[in-house]
């Protein structure tokens, strides 16, 4: 178990987050953030809540977010960047991974937008 450096979150994203936890009365919980290949390139990311970390995870704060990636995610991830934005057409997460292939290469890219009419991060993203 380590403490590093790997994924940021914005002011704005640690704020939505935070808020979020508060409202489901799990403000000591963790944020387990996952990233899985799909076979066509893309990417999906999944996010859950967890009260512990296991032994193979790296353990993030950032902003007052606490985040726990698994090993097979955290070189997948690894200097991300996560905002939340708000606007008329919709409002949601996006995570700037510099990792990912640009979209027009099939791949999430730099601008995956995950919320209420957000684009989505591949099949099966929980975010």
């Amino acid at each position: 178990m380590t403490t590093e450096k790997i994924i940021s979150f914005t002011e704005a994203a640690a704020s939505k987050i935070n808020e979020v936890l508060e409202e489901q009365g799990n403000n000591e919980s963790y944020l387990r953030i996952t990233l899985a290949m799909g076979e066509n390139g893309g990417a999906g990311y999944e996010f859950g809540l967890e009260d512990a970390a296991s032994e193979s995870d790296t353990i993030i704060e950032s902003n007052g977010v606490k985040v726990l990636i698994d090993s097979g995610s955290a070189p997948l991830i690894s200097g991300s960047n996560i905002d939340y934005v708000e606007g008329m057409q919709r409002s949601g997460f996006v995570i700037s991974n510099p990792n990912m292939p640009s979209p027009s290469g099939g791949g999430c890219g730099g601008g995956c937008a995950c919320g209420s009419g957000g684009g989505g991060c591949g099949s099966g993203s929980g975010c």
